[in-house]
């Protein structure tokens, strides 16, 4: 697997760099950790502070176009990035799902 930055971007006021990079690949596409590995190590960046936003992909390429932050600091990353983000990228756990709320009584 190899990763190519097309892109990068400075965004100073939000305290990260977004970069949009190609991962080009043999066989089946990769799952999401695969390709945040392989992106991490492409591209020399810091694992605790990646975030892997979203993935491209056409059918019968080989190829995918991934669009990811990389924050300076981990306290800015888990301010800014909405909790599904957060969990998809195995920075935290989702939440067990609880029993359905007790519908209100009705007045008689």
């Amino acid at each position: 697997m190899k990763a190519t930055v097309a892109k990068k971007r400075e965004n100073a006021l939000l305290g990260r760099t977004e970069y949009e990079i190609t991962v080009e690949f043999d066989g089946k596409t990769p799952s999401r950790s695969e390709m945040r590995d392989a992106i991490i190590q492409g591209v020399g960046c810091n694992p605790d502070t990646t975030i892997l936003k979203r993935t491209d992909s056409s059918f019968g390429a080989r190829k995918v176009v991934a669009r990811v932050n990389v924050y300076k600091k981990k306290e800015d990353m888990m301010g800014m990035e909405p909790d599904y983000t957060l969990i998809r990228n195995k920075f935290k756990e989702a939440a067990a799902k609880g029993e359905k709320a007790a519908a209100p009584k009705k007045k008689e």
